[in-house]
């Protein structure tokens, strides 16, 4: 009897890390080469499968990914648990993203998945110009004040002028894979802007690299923008900067 019981528990565990193995290498197989979508902002890729790994670089919500291997084990990261991810970047870098940052797209055509990154966007979109609405001022690097105005709405519109001018009216765009929002209608400083996102604010840049051009939001918008400017600005010395009247088309 006591024979019996060794060879049945014996067998008990055979049968189970055979499942274990089965469930892992299921994984691999419907994972590996897949696609998949970062669904989180600025989504950390690391050199090694766990969370103090060096940091290779950083994505933003709406890349997508091929995914090239799995982690063996789940880990708990942030108080979630879900398997690490290597993945191949757009760019060919390689490296390992947390699972809960991802939603992997199992067998979706290239079609499927731009339409899945189009309605992440769009909710994203609804957000993102609800945080930028308000009213914005342009600031060179030393943080003074200038000369230009823009006012920002949650639908979409927007009101660029100089200082004392009537300005442009029109309405713009969010490219998320750009970070960029696009003035449809042309502003009276010439040119697109790049919005970053810091900590829970946003910043307006000329340039990611190096902004000569910046804006500070003055006020937020409520039912209508308050009629509000600087207590003082200096004069625009920014290059490329054009009078309104020849602004009109520069952007479309």
């Amino acid at each position: 009897m006591r024979k019996h019981y060794h060879i049945y528990f014996f067998m008990i565990i055979m049968l189970t890390v055979t499942q274990c193995s089965k469930s892992n290498n299921d994984i691999n197989a419907t994972t590996k080469n897949t696609k998949a979508v970062v669904i989180n902002d600025t989504t950390s890729v690391r050199v090694d499968p766990h969370i103090f790994s060096s940091r290779v670089t950083t994505v933003h919500k709406g890349t997508i990914v091929t995914v090239i291997d799995v982690s063996k084990e789940k880990q708990w990261v942030g108080g979630q648990i879900d398997h690490w991810y290597k993945v191949q970047l757009p760019n060919s870098i390689k490296g390992w993203i947390f699972g809960s940052s991802l939603a992997l797209q199992i067998d979706a055509s290239d079609a499927a998945i731009e339409r899945y990154v189009n309605s992440l966007w769009k909710k994203e979109a609804d957000t993102v110009r609800n945080e930028l609405a308000g009213k914005w001022w342009s600031v060179n690097k030393s943080g003074d004040f200038t000369e230009h105005a823009l006012e920002l709405y949650p639908d979409g519109s927007y009101k660029s002028y100089r200082k004392g001018t009537k300005g442009i009216e029109g309405s713009y765009s969010l490219n998320f894979r750009t970070s960029e929002v696009m003035f449809l209608d042309g502003t009276s400083f010439g040119k697109n802007l790049y919005f970053i996102k810091r900590g829970n604010s946003y910043q307006l840049v000329e340039s990611l690299q190096d902004a000569k051009l910046q804006f500070k939001k003055i006020a937020e918008f409520k039912d209508s923008m308050p009629n509000i400017a600087p207590e003082s600005t200096v004069t625009d010395t920014q290059e490329g900067v054009l009078p309104d009247d020849q602004n009109k088309n520069t952007n479309q």
